[in-house]
């Protein structure tokens, strides 16, 4: 068997097929392509006349500007344009750097002519392609267009302190006015409060983000504690080959296409937490909604009970808050038990499902094979809980953060609940203009430049996510306004970038695009019961303790 014939058997797209109907395929394999983060894979209104299969990678895809969904590992790109022979309707990105296999657009089509099965698989991947497509809007506003322009309201001026601070109270309520001054005053400055250096415009972070002489954890170049090694081993902690391989076992039952198997449940459990809402006058949208929805979710893909869903969110809460850089001795001790907690679970938990597997996430992390290695015990356990502190509180604070906004821009909340095409984009605005992670560290391993500063080696970068997304110097003039239509929204960098791009973007995606759009149209009449949003204490991840909202 050639490396090509396993690269295209290997694809979930065939699942089904014969071996002949794979060297159907693979006779019209042209060879390997290599697409860079940033990169267009096709363009709208290109000629269409060859089709790539998806070998590795991530890419975005836009239509007319505005973000209609994500194509990963086992997917492939271009079969509309070469069935209907049109040019290509859609853009597609590349969002971490890509491996594709290129396949001539005659030798598909006459594999499809000879293989039924082949003709069926495709067929299924259309009908996903535009399940997706009938949501966007028919006609796509124009780059440049005055047309629906939000109603702007007065922008955050660059007033505050210009050096970075995140522990006044100024900051908690509202860091953008902090943050501008900051952003204004130079590429990179030095914060005492964190003792690291900050970066805060979008260039530089969207650089830095993808720079591999930047490590993800100063733990890349220490060796760990057995304090630290739960920690050491989840993925975001390693780099290099360590990271690699962790990422490549992690990614095959988590990509975009795995995940979204999962959108009919999500879209159950918004169901079933909306109608328990139904009757109420009034409802907390952080403890009622936003934080049950990934919490049960994430148990349910995993394969753990229910009934253990409120203590696994208890501990991670208290972790959570044990990873801030300003935390009192009383948040440490209880970050410490909920750790101790939570690797005693899940230990268990796993010998549970090494003797009794099933079709549960866990027991994928379990058996998932690259290159001939797997996950052991304790990196498994250690993804786990990446994907509960990740998944769970971002996602929550994505929805919760979005809603608040929409309120502060009733013209946005008005156009959103009037049009559903809109509703995937939306998400991406909201990423962009009030990201759940606000920063992220890096460690130089060789000088880094940024601007006329050259930064040593072993100096500590924080990466301001949120003021890059901020920053007019790419969003405009209207950078500090909320506009759901807005084009190209989804070239924020809440998820960050390059090696360490946020693994869980596909899930957190279908759930705020489920949970915001079903809420505000399930309730027209909803309206905050709160005078100022009540945001949590924390630096790295910005979110609310609580959102009442009266519904009637």
């Amino acid at each position: 068997m050639t490396a090509t014939t396993t690269l295209v058997s290997s694809a979930s797209i065939f699942a089904g097929c014969t071996a002949a109907d794979i060297d159907l395929v693979v006779r019209a394999v042209t060879g390997q392509r290599h697409v860079a983060e940033g990169e267009a894979v096709c363009e709208e209104n290109d000629h269409a006349d060859r089709w790539w299969i998806v070998v590795d990678g991530l890419a975005d895809v836009t239509v007319g500007g505005l973000y209609v969904g994500s194509i990963g590992p086992g997917e492939t790109i271009g079969e509309l344009a070469l069935l209907d022979g049109e040019p290509r309707a859609a853009t597609v990105t590349a969002v971490t750097s890509m491996e594709l296999l290129e396949v001539r657009g005659d030798g598909f089509l006459d594999a499809l002519r000879s293989s039924p099965s082949l003709a069926l698989a495709i067929l299924r991947e259309v009908t996903t392609r535009l399940r997706v497509a009938h949501r966007v809007p028919s006609v796509p506003r124009q780059r440049g267009s005055t047309e629906e322009v939000p109603v702007a309201v007065s922008p955050p001026v660059a007033a505050g302190p210009t050096v970075f601070d995140p522990r006044t109270p100024e900051f908690t309520k509202d860091p953008y006015v902090h943050l501008a001054a900051v952003r204004e005053t130079a590429p990179v400055t030095w914060s005492e409060a964190i003792s690291s250096y900050v970066v805060t415009r979008y260039d530089d972070v969207h650089r830095l983000a993808r720079t591999r002489t930047l490590t993800g954890s100063a733990m890349t170049l220490e060796p760990p504690s057995e304090k630290r090694i739960p920690g050491y081993f989840m993925m975001i902690m390693r780099d290099g080959d360590n990271h690699t391989r962790l990422r490549r076992l992690m990614s095959g039952v988590f990509t975009p296409k795995a995940v979204s198997k999962w959108r009919e449940r999500a879209d159950a459990i918004v169901h079933d937490l909306l109608e328990a809402a139904e009757g109420r006058a009034e409802l907390d949208v952080i403890a009622d909604y936003a934080m049950p929805l990934p919490a049960q979710l994430i148990a349910e893909m995993l394969g753990l009970p229910q009934a253990d869903t409120p203590r696994l969110r208890e501990w991670t809460r208290s972790l959570i808050t044990g990873l801030e850089t300003f935390r009192s001795e009383a948040q440490h001790q209880a970050s410490d038990e909920a750790g101790r907690g939570m690797v005693e679970y899940l230990d268990e938990a796993i010998q549970d499902k090494r003797k009794r597997p099933d079709d549960g996430l866990l027991s994928a992390m379990l058996q998932a094979e690259e290159s001939g290695t797997m996950l052991d015990d304790r990196e498994v356990r250690a993804q786990v809980m990446m994907l509960y502190i990740a998944g769970h509180e971002t996602t929550m604070n994505l929805i919760g953060n979005g809603l608040t906004h929409l309120f502060r821009f009733p013209d946005q909340l008005e156009r959103l609940r009037a049009n559903p095409g809109l509703d995937q984009n939306a998400v991406e605005e909201m990423l962009r203009f009030d990201s759940p992670v606000q920063l992220t560290r890096r460690v130089a391993t060789e000088p880094v430049e940024i601007g006329d500063q050259v930064l040593e080696v072993g100096s500590h970068i924080t990466l301001c996510l949120g003021a890059a997304n901020r920053d007019p110097r790419r969003w405009g003039p209207t950078s500090d306004v909320l506009d759901v239509g807005r084009l190209g929204a989804n070239e924020h960098v809440a998820f960050g970038g390059g090696s360490h791009y946020c693994l869980g973007a596909s899930l957190a995606r279908i759930e705020a695009t489920l949970a915001i759009p079903s809420l505000i149209r399930r309730f027209p009449a909803m309206a905050p019961a709160y005078d100022e949003p009540k945001w949590g204490q924390r630096t790295a991840l910005r979110g609310l303790d609580s959102m009442p909202v009266s519904l009637r």
